[in-house]
């Protein structure tokens, strides 16, 4: 027998597919690099004016400012911007009378820098553009999501908070304080970065960071002087073969030089090469593992008469898959089952925004949003059926736990 909860959330939202469409093309069209505030702050402008319709308060906010020993990742994430010109992280907020709190998380940013877009547009059942998948075809979902519990009176939790975060290609290091206090006082977090392959949602997120390391040589002639140089790209070269040696894919432990730049002229011994390192680890003590590998990789004199300087930094803490996970998986499956809606749930090597509540122990299902992929190219998609798909899961879901589905699961 159809639950009638679920019957009236997806006659809903199926009302709405046009306007869902017509609501990510409108988003999609906005560039909302993090580096383009005007751009991200339309974009929260859009959707808080949106959330407001139906009751929820709005505010912009800014994160703290950084300690001293963490300053060079502001230019190690976004090369050359003043992160004070970033634009406001939103949070919206509504409050009931039932009981739990959800948190939805979004992004208002995308990953594609300011000029190298592409025009929204539509092939069959895919709709194309800049950040459509990452995120706003899940930005939609979110929105119609929680007007969907509004328009069906189906919104019996207590409180639902959304933040929606301006920085997240930029490390979030400006969205992680306002997130972090947002989750302190929810019970279950979702967000609504696209589906993975098949639909799939993600349970756990991997641990992440980065690092920047900087090898000094000699400069000198590459002919007449040649055993006076000392080459930072040769001791450099051994690192990067070191470093990633490091990489171990059945413990989900990946490093990735991602970035080498060194020397100045063809002819001339380098005396310095400088490299970027992706890390990422299932966990604190893995990562703990890898950070002193890499220290030692750095400290290890290469070559005589070469020096190194290391810095790192974990700036997204890991999701870790809990039994309080496998308890929100099982009601979100009730509530797919209910709608017709199918997915597995696996353990992602990347990270997100959600990143910042697993150290609080909330429970986390990321990639909430349509179903999508080619990330970062210009074949990015969604496909338009899932909108309505995916809204109406997260709408059931959210209901069930309003319901009391959290307290009767053992």
């Amino acid at each position: 027998m159809t639950d009638p909860a679920a019957s009236a959330i997806r006659n809903y939202l199926e009302s709405q597919r046009p306007a869902m469409l017509k609501f990510v093309e409108e988003l999609v069209n906005i560039e909302s690099y993090a580096t383009q505030p005007g751009g991200t702050n339309a974009v929260g402008d859009r959707l808080c004016r949106e959330l407001e319709t139906i009751g929820y308060t709005t505010e912009r906010t800014r994160g703290n400012t950084l300690p001293p020993d963490r300053k060079w990742l502001e230019e190690f994430m976004l090369p050359g911007f003043d992160r004070s010109l970033l634009g406001d992280q939103r949070i919206a907020r509504w409050r009931g009378n039932g009981h739990g709190r959800a948190l939805v998380l979004g992004d208002l940013d995308t990953a594609f820098v300011p000029g190298k877009g592409f025009p929204f547009s539509i092939d069959g059942e895919r709709a194309l553009g800049p950040g459509i998948a990452d995120m706003k075809g899940g930005l939609t979902v979110a929105l119609f999501a929680l007007k969907a519990l509004h328009a069906t009176g189906l919104n019996n939790l207590a409180e639902v908070t959304c933040v929606f975060s301006t920085d997240e290609q930029g490390g979030s290091l400006d969205a992680r304080d306002p997130i972090e206090r947002a989750a302190a006082h929810s019970d279950w977090v979702f967000c609504v970065e696209c589906a993975r392959e098949g639909g799939n949602i993600m349970g756990s997120r991997a641990q992440i960071g980065v690092a920047r390391l900087e090898v000094f040589g000699r400069d000198a002639h590459a002919g007449s002087a040649y055993a006076k140089g000392v080459s930072a790209i040769e001791a450099m070269a051994r690192k990067v073969t070191a470093i990633h040696a490091l990489t171990d894919p059945a413990r989900e432990i990946y490093l990735c030089v991602g970035q080498i730049s060194g020397g100045w002229r063809r002819s001339v011994i380098a005396g310095h090469c400088l490299c970027t390192i992706d890390i990422r680890t299932p966990g604190p003590e893995a990562w703990a593992e890898v950070e002193a590998a890499l220290h030692r990789i750095a400290d290890k004199v290469e070559l005589p008469g070469s020096r190194s300087t290391f810095q790192i930094a974990s700036h997204r803490p890991g999701v870790p898959w809990t039994e309080k996970t496998d308890r929100l998986i099982g009601i979100a499956h009730e509530a797919g089952d209910e709608l017709g809606v199918k997915f597995g749930v696996l353990r992602s090597p990347a990270a997100g925004s959600s990143a910042f509540v697993g150290p609080l122990g909330l429970p986390c299902l990321d990639g909430m949003g349509p179903l999508g992929g080619d990330l970062m190219t210009t074949q990015e998609h969604i496909i338009i059926p899932s909108l309505v798909e995916r809204a109406a899961l997260l709408a059931a879901t959210l209901h069930k736990l309003g319901a009391g589905a959290w307290e009767a699961r053992p």
